[in-house]
């Protein structure tokens, strides 16, 4: 053990030996005064046995007692401890089982379970129990804490007042004991690394050794053995800058491993009055900064009694810095310090003396024993340097020492005694003795000073061989790791062969100039910079070309053996074999390339300083200089290569080899298994490389595929929460992640992180659940503002790029700033202000955190109040003009504008890293402590907000990974962006919208019809009731639109995706509204029809009701007439009489006052109002017009009605002509275009008409004026490149429309008129008034008549007008959400159901009439959907039939019901007033005519009203039954029916359907706004120009080009809005009204689909011969199959095809 425990804690260094008896070892028969060991300062009272009380108590360890004493025969001494130390030690087992570690034969704990995040890991609180211990000291460890050693737990309350009570009888003033169960650090490190696996121990070690923590070497493994850890030290490289390189400023770095440096080994012989440990530490440290290397006495818990980790050999560095004032030593050393007594463990001993350069041995005093084993070193020790500890030398020592010096054992200033000197004074002098023999050591090796004849002593490996040949154990000997080494040399030995540079040229094929090249067409296929004067698409088919050459190229080449093998090891292994083998390559990577690059490097240096020389007559020899110095430059680029290199290599080998279509066996092996290969190695902790940092681009594919496989091993569920850092290059991003997490992003000089990496931590625990994530995943970027880059064009756009990529993909973005470089710092914060304002954009709300490196000063966070306050208003500078770049300045003023920013929370102070100077400094405490206090506030933050936020499953991160990257790889990112999540996003919330306004729609029709109804059934003029309606109307809507607000509301609050479509919430919210106002101007309209309606038959009714008096007095005067005259008639007689009355009667009557017909004129009126220019034309044909046409019929287009566009142009066009004529001549096609226009207008008309025709309505003046502003609107759309429709046209066309029109009015009005003559209703009464008068003269009971005659003309036709009423709503219910792929759900769905449908048409015609009538053809082919969905046979029943019954039993059972309502509440005497009662009931849901009632009270004065409404009830059913029939009878005519309907199905659902109905003025593309309130027209997909006849002047070929990369190039266009000027399509806005109301963006991302390329393709013959216009050319590659097209319409409107069948 170091230290004693007594009270004094002196810095004696004794060995615990604790027997079971309790006995103890040392006693001491002298008086303090004459102890030797004790100085004047560490003078006690009384000796070390009266001062250790023993502690025998049961239950508890026999307590430890220690007593020195000088006089004890040493050699008894040293046979007990030899004899006693099986029995002695603590059982290692027992001990591991103690802190919860298990036991050595259990499960090693692996890195991945350190690494693990947990509730309790954030929390990190000082252990409370001994199981505490090592998860604490492990995570601060992996936090490089410099304290992590100390570990003293926190006694729990009901030990502290324990403690008190023990303490009562000042029993405290004894000596002090330890605690049974404390522990001393290093037994803690040791069982550590007894239960570590092999890779967790090197982690430990680096770890360790970035703390300048003393590193075990070797380790006691609890069963007598020992282990060398040669494979857990392999990881640790150091740089220093020893002597000889002091003037040149260079430095070595290499694997401590492998160099050879002096070894200075430290062991003590018998109790030791001081701490070794201790001096070792000062002389190792400088004065002015003392570290403890080593643990010690004077630590926290260093003086207790170490258990199980007497025997340890640690190990620890020193070296130099170049620093002449600060380094104790010129060169490097490695000092071993063996703990415990030296001869308790020979083998150690044994390993020291052969393996050290000097042995410096520790002793009290010397007697023949000890002088014995020190005679021993003779044979093995080359320097024996023997340290005198005691203050007093006895004479026996003296004796001694003469004799081993005669012997030349030890030379006489080799003998180091201690006697007076304190700690400082001795550290001095064996400081000054190890630099003497460093120095003697390399004068012996050559005499003289050089690199080499320095670095004397041995090699850890060498070392490695003495630990085999005295039987211990080297971990590096598993059988594992020696295959996995084997394997790699295989690889190894071809790059030291071949060098680096070589190796990656020629054995490294598929990354270097083959992949730069393909790189660079990528991105130039994006951003078109050297298209010149090529078209777009002739030029993409060029670099798509090259592309495919250079991708064979690759496949050519093939797979070199040296990557096979790495492959072969890659996928043959698993698990820890596998981990072992890409370590050894990785360590033997990273060996060659600093090797390599050193060499380079000195070149390089040496040649730019001579060339600092040259004067003026050597300018020759200056050029040939740069020359090289350039060449080497490039070299140092490229002769880097790491175990990144090599898996980037397989990763582009899988994305050659997956898009081969014949694959052989060993390629389909490779493209099976590596992503699962590199999924395991993700989630084992190695890092996937995202961006290819050498050429920016990022194998999208191969990434694609391994997180795929992660995916797939997680859990699709499994969301991963995104963490970034950015900053300036060099200023300790990679350094702040592995802090942070415990990882091993690379740090080291010459490998700066280029490109991105990524790296999973599992989250276990409840924090798993608190922050709603199972993984984090880490980015770590390559730094920003690379001085390697400076040189380049587009350095600004790359940093630009990889800013915007890493913070789109993340949820926190770490923005590392160091304060010393405030120029990089202000041009890092631009650049991300750039990538903020892109997220905001895009949907994407990263946090963001600012981190000030190296700000230390305590009062730090209060000084930089107005440092923080600058940082905002420089933040807000660089929003205005990030913004204004991304044509975004009037949106973002501010940076608050683009993400929520508190400048106290968001700014955080780290001081610097290093504490002292390098490369003997330790990592500074308060590092460590900040960035776990920032990763604990990271966790907290997110954990409060869970509910506001859910981060990406691994699928999500792959959709923005791919949408981000194709977006970055163009120069307008916003406009550029493209993402299936917020297109998915968008889909729901746009759902969710129809879903709300079908809802909204739905509800209003049946209040409109309920208020209709009551309209109807009023008594009274209904202008009252309408205002009270109106009035309910507005607290109605308001309700209805505060739930739908209140809807839209929560599915932002809630939805997963809702921050994606944050920005479109107002215009959502707004459509709201306005579809509120629409709705509220409808229920206007028909309450005011129905006012209307009610009044125009409360005048029929007056007269009908006349009418029926009239009848009604001549029945009774009849029956009078019969009755008087006494004499019995039977059934026919009955009918002669009341026929004979019949027929006098209505002789008497007239038809209603009939007012004139006003169509005509109407017709008339409305033609010339609309063209006032034209009415010598149209009265001319009003007078040749003797009568309206019965049928619509087409228009007959002659030349006369047409304009062709004069040819002023150049002799190609003639030519063209020429040529072309063969094929059909130019006004033969014109006509038919024209033609066929004209049919397809005339059949838009007629749909309107046909749809008033089927109102059943009266004629009203304002159809003309709706079927002419049709009509004018449909004329003024027209565009075509080679003729117009002149005046003639126009007046004549729109005259046959209205003529036909007005046919169908006339035949409408007439019909409409009959069906309403007062005189025709009463002759349809005539049955029902013979019956009654017949009854009334039988004297037969008239209940059963009378509730007949009810039901049949009253109940039957309300019933039915209420289906029909409800059916149009069911119709358009059913169809939405049973439609396939939801196609009538939303707009984009709906356009794949076209699209499907054309192709399974697959008809040129039906193409073209879609392109250039895109509406009518929509809403047609809804209707035929309607028809054919209602026609549907299920179940043995149309569709149609099935909603209208299942409405009609509702309605039956609301009847019954309030039949039996009307049954046990009447009171009424009459049948009229029950009549009336059950009319009253039924208000709101039917429309029962009061005129029928007439002939079923016309005298019932003797019915018995309760078997009345019994009756009603009876015949209910018989009604049920005739409707039930009638209904069934639809299915003759489905179509028919649907006309028919009061609410239009196709047109609701094509209202929800359907955008603005705004066609793109070049391609023809519907506006894809569905709300309402839009201020301007937009499409996402614009299709090729030539679909629509654009086509170029010169060649006269179609244009192949889409909207939105037209509109990105200079090209110009002409029509006839440009009036045959040439206009730039980049200013098409300044063109007129038509042009200005769009917004097309310019962007050249947005291919035309693969369904309208294919088509252009298939059709380009039939569409160019229809435009009179050339085959467009260069599109043979739109020669797509269906596969290809199917896959790129789910990819663009992120659907699934299949859904749709």
């Amino acid at each position: 053990m170091e230290g004693a425990f007594s009270k004094e804690s002196t810095d004696m260094e004794v060995d615990v030996i604790s027997d079971r008896g309790g006995g103890n070892l040392f006693e001491s028969q002298n008086d303090d005064k004459s102890d030797p060991f004790l100085g004047d300062s560490e003078l006690r009272e009384g000796s070390y046995k009266d001062n250790l009380p023993k502690r025998e108590s049961k239950g508890e360890k026999p307590a430890v007692e220690t007593e020195i004493s000088a006089q004890t025969d040493t050699s008894a001494l040293l046979s007990s401890i030899s004899t006693k130390r099986c029995t002695e030690s603590i059982c290692v087992q027992d001990f591991l089982m103690e802190l919860g570690l298990k036991t050595l034969e259990s499960e090693k704990l692996s890195l991945s379970d350190v690494l693990t995040i947990s509730a309790e890991a954030l929390q990190n609180k000082v252990p409370s129990s001994p199981q505490d211990i090592p998860a604490y000291f492990l995570c601060n460890l992996m936090m490089f804490n410099s304290k992590s050693r100390n570990f003293k737990y926190s006694l729990t309350q009901k030990e502290i007042q324990s403690g008190k009570q023990e303490t009562e009888d000042l029993d405290f003033l004894g000596l002090d004991e330890p605690p049974s169960d404390s522990y001393h650090p290093l037994d803690i490190i040791m069982a550590i690394f007894l239960r570590a696996s092999a890779f967790l121990q090197q982690e430990l070690m680096l770890k360790m050794s970035l703390c300048q923590f003393a590193l075990p070497l070797l380790l006691p493994d609890g069963n007598d053995g020992y282990t060398f850890l040669l494979w857990a030290m392999r990881s640790i490289v150091k740089k220093w800058r020893p002597f000889s390189l002091r003037e040149s400023k260079g430095f070595k770095e290499t694997n401590m491993v492998i160099e050879r440096m002096p070894t200075f080994s430290f062991i003590r012989l018998g109790p030791c009055s001081i701490s070794k440990s201790k001096i070792l530490n000062e002389v190792l440290s400088n004065s002015e900064q003392q570290h403890n290397f080593f643990v010690h006495s004077n630590m926290e818990c260093g003086n207790l009694p170490r258990k199980i980790s007497n025997g340890l050999v640690e190990l620890c560095w020193y070296l130099p810095s170049g620093i002449e004032d600060l380094d104790l030593f010129p060169e490097p050393m490695a000092i071993l310090n063996l703990r415990g007594d030296g001869t308790a463990f020979e083998r150690q001993v044994q390993f020291l003396a052969k393996a050290s350069s000097a042995f410096f041995v520790f002793v009290n005093n010397i007697d023949s024993e000890t002088s014995g084993i020190l005679n021993s070193f003779a044979e093995t020790v080359t320097n024996l340097v023997i340290i005198l500890s005691g203050k007093d030398i006895t004479e026996e020592t003296k004796s001694h020492m003469k004799t081993l010096v005669s012997l030349s054992v030890v030379k006489r200033n080799h003998i180091l005694p201690i006697g007076r000197k304190n700690n400082a004074e001795f550290a001095q002098l064996l400081r000054s003795t190890l630099k003497e023999i460093a120095e003697i050591s390399s004068l012996k090796v050559g005499g003289l000073s050089t690199v080499e004849s320095q670095t004397t002593g041995k090699r850890l490996e060498e070392m490695a061989e003495i630990a085999r040949e005295i039987g211990v154990n080297v971990d590096e000997d598993d059988k594992q790791s020696s295959e996995s080494q084997r394997k790699s040399k295989e690889i190894l030995h071809s790059i030291g062969t071949e060098g680096i540079e070589n190796f990656k040229k020629v054995k490294m094929t598929f990354q270097g100039d083959t992949w730069q090249k393909l790189s660079k067409l990528e991105k130039e296929s994006c951003r078109l910079k050297k298209r010149g004067q090529m078209s777009v698409n002739e030029y993409l088919s060029k670099l798509e070309e090259n592309q495919s050459e250079l991708r064979n190229e690759r496949r050519r080449k093939g797979v070199p053996a040296d990557i096979k093998t790495f492959i072969a090891a890659l996928t043959e292994r698993s698990g820890d074999e596998r981990k072992h083998f890409l370590q050894w390559m990785k360590f033997g990577l990273d060996f060659s390339s600093r090797e390599t690059l050193s060499v380079l490097r000195e070149e390089y240096k040496a040649l730019y300083e001579k060339s600092q020389e040259v004067s003026a007559d050597q300018r020759k020899t200056a050029a040939a200089t740069w020359k090289r110095l350039q060449a080497l430059d490039k070299q140092i680029s490229t002769s880097s290569l790491g175990l990144e290199h090599l898996m980037r290599e397989i990763g582009l080998i899988y994305e050659t080899f997956i898009d081969q279509k014949n694959q052989n066996k060993e390629e389909k092996c490779i493209v099976q298994q590596l992503p699962r290969t590199a999924a395991d190695l993700m989630l084992d902790g190695v890092p996937l490389e995202l961006i290819d940092g050498d050429v920016s681009n990022i194998p999208l594919q191969w990434v694609t595929a391994v997180l795929k496989e992660v995916e797939h091993k997680i859990g699709k569920q499994t969301r991963v929460f995104v963490l970034t850092v950015l900053g300036v290059q060099s200023t300790g991003k990679s350094t702040l992640l592995n802090t942070m997490f415990g990882l091993q992003f690379a740090v080291s000089s010459g490998r700066c992180t280029r490109g991105a990496f990524m790296q999973l931590i599992k989250v276990t625990g409840d924090l798993q659940k608190e922050l709603g994530c199972g993984y984090i995943m880490v980015i770590d970027t390559e730094g920003l503002k690379a001085p390697e880059l400076s040189n380049i064009d587009d350095s600004y756009e790359h940093d630009n790029e990889l800013a915007t990529l890493v913070i789109g993909l993340s949820d926190v973005t770490l923005v590392n700033m160091a304060m010393e470089n405030s120029t990089e710092m202000k041009d890092v914060l631009q650049i991300v202000v750039h990538a903020f304002i892109r997220m905001k954009e895009v949907g994407k709300r990263p946090a963001c955190y600012f981190v000030h490196q190296n700000v230390s000063d305590v009062s730090a966070h209060d000084q930089n109040m107005r440092g923080r306050k600058q940082l905002l208003e420089q933040l807000d500078t660089m929003t205005r003009a990030a913004a204004k770049m991304e044509k975004q300045g009037c949106r973002f003023t501010k940076f608050s504008d683009v993400l929520d920013y508190d400048a106290k929370e968001n700014n955080w102070n780290i001081p610097g890293l290093w504490h002292g100077n390098p490369p003997m400094a330790a990592v500074n405490t308060g590092y460590s402590q900040k960035v776990f206090e920032l990763k604990k506030m990271l966790f907290k933050s997110f954990t409060n907000h869970q509910n506001k936020r859910k981060f990406s499953t691994i699928s999500e991160f792959m959709e923005w990974t791919k949408s981000l990257w194709k977006a970055v790889k163009y120069e307008n990112f916003i406009f550029s962006f493209r993402n299936s999540l917020v297109a998915e996003a968008y889909k729901e919330l746009s759902i969710k919208y129809t879903d709300l306004e079908w809802e909204l729609r739905k509800e209003i029709h049946s209040f409109v019809e309920m208020e209709e109804n009551r309209i109807y059934n009023a008594k009274d003029d209904p202008e009252r009731l309408a205002q009270s309606l109106k009035t309910k109307r507005v607290s109605f809507l308001e309700e209805k639109k505060q739930k739908a607000l209140q809807e839209l509301e929560d599915y932002f609050s809630t939805s997963d995706r809702a921050n994606l479509v944050e920005k479109y919430r107002s215009d959502f919210f707004s459509s709201i509204d306005s579809v509120i106002k629409e709705r509220a101007m409808y229920i206007d309209m028909k309450s005011d029809k129905a006012v209307q309606r009610w009044r125009d038959m409360k005048k029929l009714d007056d007269i009908k009701a006349s009418y029926q008096s009239r009848i009604e007095e001549q029945v009774n005067d009849l029956l009078k007439r019969c009755r008087q005259e006494k004499k019995g008639m039977g059934g026919t007689q009955l009918r002669e009489e009341f026929q004979v009355m019949w027929g006098a009667t209505l002789s008497t009557l007239t038809h209603g006052p009939q007012k004139e017909s006003t169509i005509a004129s109407d017709m008339e009126t409305c033609l010339m109002q609309k063209m006032p220019a034209h009415i010598h034309l149209i009265t001319e044909k009003l007078i040749q017009k003797n009568s309206f046409q019965v049928e619509m019929t087409l228009f007959q287009v002659t030349n006369n009605h047409i304009e062709r566009k004069s040819d002023n142009d150049t002799k190609p066009i003639s030519l063209f002509k020429r040529c072309y004529s063969y094929i059909r001549p130019q006004k033969s096609n014109d006509m038919h275009r024209a033609e066929q226009w004209a049919g397809w207008c005339w059949q838009e008309c007629e749909e309107f008409v046909e749809q008033i025709v089927q109102r059943n309505q009266d004629y009203d003046s304002t159809y003309f004026r709706d079927l002419l502003r049709i009509v004018e609107e449909k004329i003024g759309e027209h565009n075509d490149n080679d003729f117009t429709f002149n005046e003639k046209f126009k007046v004549e066309y729109t005259f046959h429309i209205c003529c036909c029109a007005a046919a169908k009015f006339e035949m409408m009005q007439a019909e409409f008129r009959n069906k309403n003559d007062a005189l025709e209703l009463l002759k349809q009464e005539k049955e029902n008034y013979f019956k009654s008068f017949r009854n009334i003269y039988q004297e037969k009971d008239q209940t059963k008549q009378r509730a007949e005659l009810f039901c049949k003309s009253c109940l039957e036709p309300a019933l039915l007008n209420a289906v029909n009423k409800k059916l149009g709503p069911g119709i358009v219910e059913y169809m939405r959400y049973h439609g396939k792929g939801g196609k009538f759900k939303f707009r984009k769905n709906f356009q794949v159901a076209l699209m499907l449908h054309l192709k399974e048409e697959d008809n040129f015609e039906k193409y073209y009439k879609y392109i250039q009538r895109t509406v009518p053809f929509e809403q047609k082919w809804l209707r035929e959907q309607v028809t054919k969905y209602c026609a549907a046979v299920d179940g043995g029943q149309p569709l149609l039939c099935y909603l209208a019954l299942d409405i009609l039993k509702r309605f039956i059972s609301l009847l019954k019901e309030t039949i039996r309502q009307v049954t046990s509440q009447t009171n009424e005497t009459t049948v009229h007033n029950v009549l009336q009662m059950f009319k009253e009931k039924l208000e709101s849901d039917f429309q029962i005519p009061g005129s029928q009632l007439a002939a079923i009270t016309l005298g019932a004065t003797n019915i018995n009203l309760e078997h009345f409404s019994q009756e009603i009830a009876n015949f209910v059913c018989e009604v049920e039954d005739r409707l039930v029939q009638h209904i069934n009878g639809w299915r003759s005519d489905i179509g028919a029916k649907l006309k028919t309907l009061p609410i239009d199905p196709s047109s609701e659902l094509y209202t929800m359907l359907s955008g603005c109905g705004a066609s793109c003025p070049f391609c023809g593309v519907l506006c894809d706004c569905t709300n309402p309130t839009h201020s301007e027209h937009s499409a996402e997909y614009h299709r090729s120009q030539g679909l629509t006849g654009y086509r170029f002047i010169t060649s006269r070929k179609l244009v192949t080009e889409n909207c939105t990369t037209l509109v990105a190039s200079d090209t110009k266009f002409q029509n006839k809005d440009t009036k045959k000027e040439l206009w730039p399509y980049k200013d098409y806005r300044n063109l007129g009204v038509r042009y200005s109301c769009w917004n097309i963006t310019a962007d050249t991302t947005i291919e035309t689909s693969a369904f309208w390329k294919w088509v252009l393709y298939k059709y380009n013959q039939q569409f160019a011969q229809r435009y009179t216009a050339l085959p467009a050319n260069a599109i043979t590659s739109w020669d797509l199959s269906w596969d290809t097209i199917k896959e790129d319409i789910e990819t663009t409107y992120n659907i699934k095809v299949d859904e749709f069948y």
